[in-house]
């Protein structure tokens, strides 16, 4: 079989072929042509960027022998003889993930390259690596021998553990912009003499969601139709939704048309198109309003605030769309509320009332008004502090393992579509035994979580059967208490309880062992590092 598939065909071979990571091309350009090359890379990033093609590049051009501006002259014996060479190792950590592999590979780097001067291994997808199998990589990647070089690539780098994230020089890819992609779909639709219009290649460059291997898988499937690529085309065969739709469905809003708007949504429903991409482009068309507002081009009967707070709305239910809820029936009942019939929203009464019984209920909330939004009370930064401290006073590694069990199997169990939607991407990172601290990848999702802690609270204590005082803070919040603790512990600091309402006090530690005792206790030995 002689063809080959185009992400295959045109994947990138140098440096200068490299799309939308110059940031990283330039640094590693600079690194090779003074000679200070690392002994451990660590590529991250979404799927699609150019790490795995970054890696290969990488490694042929410090093994180039006539390289002197960085880039391999793909000329010299070694660039000749680079693929297929034994001396590049590229292993897939997704199925070759276990401790025995890696024993393996440490036994091999000590042999001398064959042929290269260097010896390079390429660990794709590492974040999969088993923990037994970091523990048994980490010595041999802070000191590999001079003939060996390091580069680890990872769609999820929240995996990896810190002590390997510290031993690699790391660089963080981002998603291409549509407009890099459509410009390279243009020129492999040239090469190829596949026939196409703008429209098209912009709709599967939007697709691709910064991906340039999914635009490129896209655009080979499409070609294999003998039609001309059009947005059109790309909406039938792949899902997509095209601007006219869009539009559509916001001029509904802005007339206040219900059932235009209904039938819009329930089309994009029963042709299973990409949720994502609609949201996406609704956001991106609301955003042209926004501007046609502010500048008076055009009249629109919603004003900018509403298309800011339908913009954040749906950026904020991408993260809460549960897979086992139809995404449509939650983007329409987002956009309802903005629809108004007679001036006057249109509201669910049975939520309309059921928040309000919500409000009654929660003896914290002394606000009578009828027509208030807010459930609870926010939760406020003191509160967050005190409830850190106080989980700190007894925490320990048992009972964080006892609870991080607990906890996932609440997420997994909870018949609540909407709580489930907010904590499925948490993970208890400390607990005592009446106090736990929970951290969300998400940005700004922990106060969003936080306003529902009452609920959150009630719903874990009922499964579990034990009460507890939960907290819900970003991960780089996390990594300043986590810092503050061991600070605090080195000035012979102790923490003790406090109600909740008052600054937390602390008492002193005695000596450095009881510290280093104190942070093992704690948290997981392989993530400490005493200076």
């Amino acid at each position: 079989m002689n063809y080959k598939v185009l992400y295959r065909k045109y994947r990138p071979n140098n440096f200068d072929n490299l799309i939308g990571q110059n940031h990283v091309v330039e640094i590693l350009k600079n690194s090779i042509k003074e000679g200070k090359i690392a002994h451990a890379y660590l590529f991250s990033g979404p799927r699609g960027t150019g790490k795995t093609s970054t890696a290969r590049i990488l490694a042929k051009s410090i093994n180039c022998l006539n390289n002197e501006n960085g880039t391999a002259c793909d000329k010299c014996e070694n660039c000749q003889s680079f693929i297929g060479n034994p001396d590049i190792i590229e292993i897939d950590a997704a199925s070759n993930n276990g401790v025995d592999e890696i024993r393996e590979l440490i036994n091999n780097v000590k042999i001398m390259p064959t042929s290269l001067k260097y010896k390079v291994y390429i660990i794709d997808e590492v974040h999969m690596l088993s923990q037994s199998a970091f523990n048994a990589l980490l010595l041999t990647l802070e000191e590999p021998p001079e003939h060996v070089i390091f580069i680890l690539a990872t769609t999820n780098v929240e995996n990896v553990p810190i002590t390997i994230l510290s031993r690699c020089q790391r660089f963080d890819f981002k998603k291409i912009t549509t407009k890099d992609i459509l410009n390279h779909l243009k020129i492999v639709c040239d090469s190829e003499n596949i026939d196409y219009d703008d429209s098209g290649l912009e709709e599967i460059a939007i697709l691709s969601d910064g991906g340039l291997r999914d635009a490129l898988s896209i655009l080979d499937q499409l070609s294999k139709s003998e039609e001309k690529i059009t947005s059109t085309l790309v909406d039938q065969e792949i899902g997509s939704v095209s601007d006219k739709k869009i539009e559509e469905l916001v001029s509904a809003l802005d007339t206040n048309n219900l059932s235009k708007f209904d039938k819009i949504i329930n089309d994009f429903s029963e042709n299973n198109l990409n949720y994502k991409v609609v949201i996406k482009k609704i956001v991106y068309f609301l955003s042209k309003v926004a501007t046609q507002i502010i500048d008076e081009s055009k009249k629109w009967q919603i004003d900018y605030d509403m298309c800011k707070n339908i913009i954040l709305e749906l950026n904020d239910l991408i993260n809460k769309i549960n897979i086992s809820i139809d995404p449509y029936v939650l983007i329409k009942i987002t956009l309802l509320s903005y629809l108004t019939k007679n001036n006057e929203s249109i509201t669910n009464n049975a939520i309309e009332i059921d928040a309000q019984e919500t409000i009654k209920k929660d003896s914290k909330v002394q606000n009578k008004d009828e027509n208030t939004e807010q459930k609870i009370n926010k939760v406020s930064e003191n509160f967050i502090e005190i409830r850190i401290n106080n989980c700190f006073v007894e925490a320990s590694k048992s009972y964080l393992v006892e609870t991080k069990k607990t906890w996932q199997e609440f997420v997994n169990n909870l018949d609540s579509a909407l709580i489930k939607g907010l904590v499925a991407d948490t993970d208890v990172v400390t607990a005592s035994n009446k106090y736990a601290i929970l951290i969300t990848t998400i940005k700004h999702k922990d106060i969003e979580i936080n306003n529902d802690l009452k609920e959150i609270e009630s719903l874990f204590a009922e499964f579990s059967k034990k009460t507890y005082n939960l907290i819900f803070i970003s991960e780089d919040k996390w990594n300043i208490e986590k810092r503050k603790y061991v600070d605090n512990l080195r000035k012979k600091y102790k923490y003790t309880y406090m109600p909740e309402n008052e600054i937390k006090d602390e008492v002193a530690f005695d000596n450095k062992t009881d510290l280093v005792n104190s942070i093992s206790n704690i948290f997981d030995n392989n993530k400490i590092e005493i200076q």
